[in-house]
């Protein structure tokens, strides 16, 4: 038992002694908390520039104008005279959407005959293509339902009945899990899971490149004791400690200085984040037997990071992934682990539905316990 504590004492001094790995495995993941959210801290684009060509220069025309300037989605910010103008402008950025209001517009709506408008928009940023359009159609919606009220009110229906006879069906849009409709609640969590994983990843897989370079003994002095199963156990507790804190500080102090929602407790939300932790560490630990330098560790397990965001399934729809990648991407921790902890954190759920992920969980400690066993040898010099 003496040893046990002596080998975690060891390894948290091996962390805090290297400059590399302390930025990797404490300081990065401080900064990326307060970092990484800093872009989507406004949660939803708006106000996205648009330019009008204004062609029937009639009171309906500039209702509708006024109707887009109004939309918190879009703005107008120009009026070129031409089609080529306007195309110029969104080429070189200054907009992203053109709104064309023909001539006769309003004539052909006083008459009862078709009335169209046309809409460019740019599509090369999905994102700001969505808002764009979004916004240019609401507006334009808008107005023509209320044309169509005023002219059911002039057959002799009350309002009431004008607006009941134009939408009959009610249509209310509750979001659930993103109650912000925003791209930080969205992405941010995941994000957070993955690092804490990465990071982990990196900074075992540096101190192991040490290791391999010259003895253990000239690095800090003393080795871990032991046998295999013991200095396995020891380095992984240690990381999990280490790890526990940022997990208070990412579910306790992040989330609450980027009001993201969290509906689950802190000690459930610990509970479940235990066997992630471990697998994180004992995967590091198998993975060390590939590094021979520190530099090797980053360059790959950087590299590695973003196919992890992507087979994750939060940030790209499973449905769209082949099954054997899918199948392959169920060998890392952060991808089970992304999917509970969003169902904990914002779907609201309870422990016992997410027991699936946690037993998957434990499934994986045991394999990569089974696999830093193997590759104990290649970890360390005596």
């Amino acid at each position: 038992m003496k040893a046990f504590f002596q080998n975690i004492l060891f390894e948290l001094r091996a962390v805090f002694t290297d400059f590399g790995v302390l930025l990797v495995m404490v300081a990065a993941v401080i900064l990326y908390a307060f970092v990484y959210p800093l872009p989507y801290a406004r949660e939803v684009l708006q106000k996205v520039p648009v330019v009008v060509i204004d062609e029937d220069q009639s009171a309906l025309s500039r209702r509708l104008i006024r109707m887009v300037d109004a939309s918190n989605l879009v703005r107008v910010t120009g009026y070129p005279a031409t089609v080529r103008d306007a195309r110029a402008l969104i080429s070189s950025g200054q907009a992203s959407a053109l709104l064309r209001v023909p001539r006769r517009f309003e004539e052909n709506l006083v008459r009862g005959k078709p009335a169209h408008v046309s809409t460019y928009v740019d599509a090369t940023y999905f994102l700001v293509y969505r808002q764009a359009s979004t916004g240019l159609v609401k507006a334009i919606r808008t107005l023509s339902a209320g044309i169509a009220v005023r002219r059911l009110q002039a057959l002799g229906l009350s309002y009431e009945k004008a607006i009941v006879d134009r939408s009959p069906l009610s249509f209310i849009g509750r979001p659930l899990f993103n109650p912000h409709q925003g791209y930080a609640t969205y992405i941010v969590p995941g994000v957070f899971v993955l690092l804490l994983q990465q990071t982990m990843l990196i900074g075992v897989g540096m101190l192991a490149g040490t290791r391999r370079e010259k003895p253990l003994t000239e690095v800090l002095g003393n080795p871990l004791r032991g046998k295999t199963g013991l200095r396995i156990l020891s380095r992984t507790i240690a990381c999990m400690m280490l790890y526990y804190i940022h997990v208070l500080f990412i579910y306790g102090v992040a989330y609450r200085i980027w009001d993201l929602p969290r509906t689950s407790e802190l000690g459930r939300i610990a509970l479940f984040l235990f066997p992630f932790l471990a697998a994180c560490a004992l995967l590091a630990q198998a993975l060390a037997a590939l590094f021979k330098t520190r530099e090797t560790a980053i360059v790959m397990l950087i590299w590695s990071s973003m196919l992890a965001v992507l087979v994750s399934g939060f940030s790209w729809p499973v449905e769209s992934i082949p099954r054997w990648l899918r199948a392959t991407s169920m060998l890392v921790p952060s991808t089970t682990a992304i999917v509970g902890m969003l169902r904990l954190t914002q779907m609201g759920a309870s422990f016992q539905q997410v027991l699936n992920e946690w037993a998957w969980l434990w499934a994986l400690c045991g394999l990569y316990l089974t696999l830093a066993w193997l590759m104990s040898g290649f970890y360390e010099k005596h």
